[in-house]
């Protein structure tokens, strides 16, 4: 009897202890942005307003310098275990050009290299995809609707606020950068836009 309490209870701290070791948590990185804005012909995009966005936490203007510039200290929270990841999937830099157009743009960025495309959205405050404008890169769009649910629902992009959406070319260069003095990950992020025409947009079929 003896023994078989034994092994129940061996099972019942490994157990825990699993659940422990595995159960999600929340960690956060910090990185430096280093934006860079130029327009078609590659030379700086004039000073102006510059917006960073996020839903929960509302808009913050900013300008861009005369180099066509932008640096900000930025933290990215993301799930993780005692075993990892360590660092975010990716960082999303979400920017506005209320000079250019009313729209506002997300750029995950996972890794140094050109962007395979970026999010467009109406507003920041909208959640899910019912202010979403669609997926877009240097070209145009790339996705205009959203695979399709368990349900077979299907989510279709909506036309952009004013009809027309300025593209952008995105590099970016993420490197490691030491850690903060709390002891977080930190990263450096130099994230170069360049125009690259508009995208007019008079409706989206669905």
């Amino acid at each position: 009897m003896l023994k078989i309490l034994y092994i129940v209870g061996g099972l019942v701290v490994a157990a825990v202890g699993g659940l422990l070791l595995y159960s999600l948590g929340q960690r956060a990185v910090a990185y430096e942005l280093k934006l860079t804005v130029l327009d078609a012909q590659g030379q700086p995009l004039p000073p102006q307003r510059l917006l960073l966005w996020d839903r929960s936490s509302g808009q913050h203007e900013f300008r861009l310098d005369q180099a066509g510039q932008f640096t900000r200290e930025l933290s990215e929270s993301f799930g993780s275990s005692a075993v990892g990841p360590l660092r975010p999937e990716s960082f999303g830099v979400r920017l506005a050009f209320p000079d250019l157009a009313p729209l506002y743009y997300w750029f995950a960025v996972r890794g140094s290299g050109p962007l395979p495309s970026y999010e467009v959205y109406n507003d920041y405050y909208s959640y899910g995809t019912t202010q979403w404008v669609g997926d877009f890169d240097a070209k145009g769009f790339v996705r205009r609707q959203t695979k399709p649910a368990a349900q077979g629902v299907v989510a279709a992009a909506v036309p952009p606020r004013g009809g027309r959406v300025p593209r952008w070319q995105a590099t970016a260069t993420l490197q490691r950068a030491g850690k903060t003095p709390d002891g977080r990950r930190k990263y450096t992020l130099d994230l170069t836009l360049r125009q690259s025409g508009v995208e007019i947009v008079e409706a989206l079929s669905r």
